[in-house]
């Protein structure tokens, strides 16, 4: 299992920040691409020129970050949906990626529920057309149980339709982060190395092994399941900067 880093952890403008994230010593990124400079109307070149600037980093691009906005099940979007999927799929075969990431929405805890339904016909057939490119559509957890996820995913019958993991967000849900691990151990395709702390005030983000994400006890669960992907350091909040960056990589670097 080897490290890699959200771009937007940086918060540099884009060069820059992969410049920075092959100074760090990670050894892949995470690209959002719903805004910026690298979405799906970049142009070919733009793309071939993007790609050779990372591997001349040294850096691969672990994934792209395609959240649509909108859940899978809004019967007002898949058309929409169904487009940014392709567009996508384009980007990511051109920049040599195997994972989009994205989320489906809240699922149905009733399967016979219309939207159960509606939402299982709309990710298989998403799940289709990115299989065919052996892409994987990767949902974030923490919108439902993991549960429920699993019996989803199962029933899809699709490498299209994976999981990215994120311990951190199970927590404040009363779920076990290391037991889902376990759990949904046939979809875990891509992994955030994230914790978080409590306090007064609730959840909040905090910088990985300064929180209470049990890190040990689930790097040791991805090892068992034979994980082999990377482990996305993520920083959403705090001021920390790239110092934040480089205390995670030290711990993580310790147990991974």
């Amino acid at each position: 299992m080897k490290l890699g880093l959200t771009l937007d952890s940086l918060r540099f403008d884009l060069r820059e920040a992969v410049r920075r994230a092959s100074g760090i010593g990670v050894g892949a990124i995470d690209v959002d691409a719903t805004r910026g400079e690298i979405t799906p109307d970049l142009s070919y070149s733009g793309r071939r020129d993007f790609l050779h600037y990372a591997r001349s980093c040294g850096l691969e691009i672990s994934a792209l970050g395609g959240d649509f906005g909108k859940s899978f099940s809004d019967e007002d979007a898949v058309e929409q949906i169904f487009d940014r999927t392709e567009r996508l799929i384009g980007l990511a075969i051109d920049l040599k990626v195997r994972v989009i990431t994205t989320r489906i929405g809240q699922l149905p805890t009733d399967e016979k529920d219309r939207k159960w339904d509606m939402l299982h016909d709309v990710l298989k057939e998403i799940g289709r057309r990115a299989e065919r490119y052996e892409i994987h559509l990767a949902s974030h957890v923490g919108e439902s149980t993991t549960a429920d996820l699993k019996k989803m995913l199962n029933s899809l019958n699709t490498e299209g339709i994976k999981v990215c993991y994120d311990p951190s967000v199970l927590i404040p849900m009363g779920l076990d982060p290391v037991k889902g691990v376990y759990e949904l151990s046939n979809h875990i395709v891509h992994t955030y190395a994230r914790d978080i702390m409590k306090g007064e005030k609730g959840y909040a983000e905090t910088v990985p092994g300064e929180g209470i994400v049990p890190f040990k006890d689930y790097v040791l669960a991805l090892y068992e399941i034979g994980y082999k992907g990377r482990q996305i350091i993520k920083r959403e909040a705090g001021s920390g900067g790239i110092e934040d960056i480089m205390k995670a990589k030290e711990f993580l670097d310790k147990i991974i």
